[in-house]
């Protein structure tokens, strides 16, 4: 531990931090330094700054959350200071890490102290109903295999109600301010050990809320943790966001988000810090869990000159490490779309990895340039939209030897994330279903005829970038892309009365192809049950290169199809799930929030 002097922070504190804890021990960022060159008074500062964290005690968490607006400063796109009011959970940006062990009780209560939501002005065009809640919420529990629905249904002797991870909420429902919502999940012992995180989720809300900053960290202990040389590593949290507000320091319209693109999106912070410096000595081994928070871009992460050993993906261990070295800087510039990659994590992607400190010295953690959007058309080597290079930490290392080793492999894996095998999947039912996601204009012969419901699928407020579109996702069942009647004739947006639901039988084992027919990399999402990739663009992975994720960026296609004309993509990836252990409704959606506000979200329900 460091010999920094431990912060008194009394109950009071936490009060005001809108936390409290009826079950569990507080953790304040003073006392997370464990080991390496952080502690030392003689020599670099860090300025690196865990966040505060909430842990279980005798297997229980259980923690009261309260959402309110949040005055600070955070820096803006031109890297200075500003003076900001938005909207948070729980009084610090980013929210408490919530640290909890397979077989833990979790339990939740949110407590929405928002103001009232306001009132809209008319506008022509008008503004989608669903968009006009800003203040109303609820919680999602992103990559936990948990119980989807309502555990105990409000009544009149229980008023609170007992949730699960439920974010199928109509948008004039959820948690409305000056609501509360009991939250309670139990962790099984075979859950997954790794990296999550938890945010608000009420459709037509949730980019508002996430590009605030309104999310924590998830983090579930288990076997892997355990592992000598894992326990003895300094853990560091990188909670990466890039709060978004205008130039009075507030983030108040949907336009402000809606206008987010690859090469416009607000600095990245790493736990609500701009370029932090992490101190390591040489030879020293951090385990660092990675959490891109953002609302739309992408991150391309590399350490200058230093191997990254990567163990778990969203939150999914493996036996053995990806080792990804580092990409070569300055960044190189050749014509995309062939940006070499290095830890990619799109918006809600996870990763955690072991870096061990070379020769003393300075070096850059980096996002470099990775492609997001590309412009189809007669040369598939045209420009499109890049994420930029950016900094996100600088990592000194001192000359003080601190020898630590890697641990050996295999790396201990809990069953639940066995391969799915071709036996399994023929015995468990074999269906294969094909998801297709999509941006129309609202105009296009494709989109399913809206009567009634024009206000609800189009956003022309402003004339943002995603004026008089419509965000959808179709499906075609149990077929194939060379099937006649694909793709879907018709795609029909989450809030229309219309919208299609998969219907999924308890315990069945299926295979999912999800189609992405845009010029953008939309990364897909799906609650509960995670996803065993097994192929990308139609061509089956080698057995070593598939992988557990519960959030995937969709591949590109440089050759449009040619029933689908110019300017159209069409890529895909296909994976595999179990559906076990729960029933319930829940969803998958574009986690680029902004494209699942404007109706990119479809319902799955287990029977």
């Amino acid at each position: 531990m460091s010999d920094r002097p431990r912060e008194e922070v009394t109950r009071r504190d936490f009060l005001r931090m809108g936390v409290s804890v009826a079950a569990g021990v507080i953790v304040t960022p003073a006392l997370t330094a464990c080991g390496g060159g952080g502690g030392e008074s003689d020599g670099p500062t860090e300025t690196y700054v865990q966040p505060l964290e909430i842990a279980s005690v005798n297997g229980v968490l259980d923690v009261t959350l309260v959402l309110s607006y949040l005055n600070t400063t955070l820096p803006n796109a031109q890297g200075q200071m500003q003076a900001v009011s938005l909207r948070n959970m729980f009084g610090t940006i980013p929210a408490p890490t919530l640290r909890i062990r397979v077989g833990d009780l979790l339990r939740i209560k949110v407590f929405n102290n928002l103001p009232p939501n306001p009132t809209f002005p008319p506008s022509v065009p008008p503004q989608p109903p669903h968009l006009k809640y800003p203040n109303s919420t609820n919680l999602h529990t992103h990559g936990l295999h948990v119980f989807p629905g309502i555990v105990r249904p409000s009544s009149p002797s229980d008023p609170l109600g007992l949730y699960g991870d439920y974010v199928v909420d109509d948008p004039d429902e959820g948690i409305q301010p000056g609501q509360t919502r009991q939250y309670e999940y139990r962790i099984r012992e075979d859950h997954m050990a790794g990296t999550f995180w938890y945010h608000p989720h009420l459709h037509g809300s949730t980019a508002i809320h996430v590009g605030s900053g309104m999310a924590g960290m998830l983090i579930i202990e288990g076997p892997i943790d355990d592992v000598p040389e894992i326990a003895a590593a300094r853990e560091m949290v990188f909670v990466l966001q890039a709060p978004i507000f205008d130039a009075t320091g507030k983030l108040e319209s949907f336009t402000n988000v809606a206008s987010v693109t690859a090469n416009n999106e607000a600095p990245w912070l790493v736990n609500g810090v701009r370029r932090p410096r992490i101190v390591m000595k040489t030879g020293e081994v951090q385990n660092w869990r990675l959490l891109n928070a953002s609302i739309f871009n992408m991150l391309n992460v590399s350490l200058d000159r230093h191997t990254l050993f990567q163990y778990s993906h969203d939150g999914n261990p493996r036996h053995t490490f990806l080792q990804v070295a580092p990409l070569p800087t300055p960044a190189p510039k050749p014509p995309q779309p062939s940006y070499p990659e290095a830890v990619v994590l799109g918006a809600g992607n996870r990763a955690t990895l072991l870096v061990k400190a070379g020769a003393p010295g300075t070096y850059l953690l980096r996002t470099m340039p990775i492609e997001i959007g590309r412009n189809v058309t007669a040369d598939p080597s045209a420009g499109g939209a890049v994420g930029n290079e950016d900094v996100l930490a600088e990592i000194v290392v001192v000359d003080t030897p601190f020898p630590m080793s890697l641990p050996p492999e295999p790396l201990p894996v809990t069953p639940f994330l066995t391969p799915i095998t071709d036996e399994e999947l023929a015995a468990g039912g074999g269906l294969k279903r094909t998801i297709v996601l999509r941006v129309n204009p609202f105009n296009s012969p494709l989109i399913d005829p809206p009567t009634g419901e024009a206000p609800d699928w189009v956003y022309d407020v402003d004339k943002t970038q995603v004026a008089g579109k419509v965000y959808a996702i179709g499906s075609v069942g149990n077929t194939s892309s060379t099937s006649p009647g694909f793709p879907p004739t018709t795609y029909i947006p989450f809030q229309s009365s219309k919208a299609i639901t998969q219907m999924v039988a308890l315990d069945a084992v299926e295979e999912w192809t999800i189609v992405n027919m845009n010029n953008i990399r939309h990364p897909f999402h799906i609650h509960v049950n995670p996803c065993w990739v097994v192929a990308v663009n139609g061509k089956y992975l080698p057995e070593s290169q598939r992988y557990w994720a519960d959030t995937l960026p969709l591949p590109f296609s440089n050759v449009p199809p040619p029933s689908q004309g110019p300017g159209v993509a069409m890529s895909s990836i296909t994976f595999r799930s179990r559906f076990i252990h729960f029933t319930g409704p829940y969803v998958m959606h574009c986690h680029m929030l902004v494209h699942e506000d404007m109706g990119m979200m479809q319902g799955v329900t287990v029977v």
